[in-house]
């Protein structure tokens, strides 16, 4: 399994069970808006932002800023009624809990 993929499985493995807690009248249909946006934030912060140029040595701090920020957007604009509160708690307690296994996923990996 490739460093990104394994931290795509991480991520929505923590972030989905978070968001689907947060939203439980709404679950479902919250649940797969944030498998949409967790999974185009998370590969491209894993794929693509350490490629580029202009981000090199901070690309993990402006991915993980947008990724709260674009996560929070998705839940925000779909949750009923609008609650942007609620949507950035939920992208950032979510994202904070998926970078820090993330590390430990990764030193597994590495040892393994």
């Amino acid at each position: 399994m490739t460093g990104a993929l394994a931290a795509l499985v991480v991520t929505l493995l923590l972030e989905l069970p978070i968001v689907a807690a947060a939203y439980p009248g709404q679950r479902v249909r919250l649940t797969a808006v944030a498998l949409v946006a967790n999974t185009f934030t998370n590969l491209t912060l894993n794929v693509l932002l350490p490629r580029w140029p202009l981000g090199r040595g901070h690309y993990i701090l402006v991915g993980e800023i947008l990724a709260v920020v674009m996560e929070a957007a998705a839940l925000a604009v779909a949750s009923r009624p609008r609650d942007t509160g609620r949507a950035l708690v939920v992208s950032g307690l979510g994202n904070a809990l998926s970078y820090g296994a993330g590390g430990a996923v990764l030193a597994l990996l590495r040892w393994w």
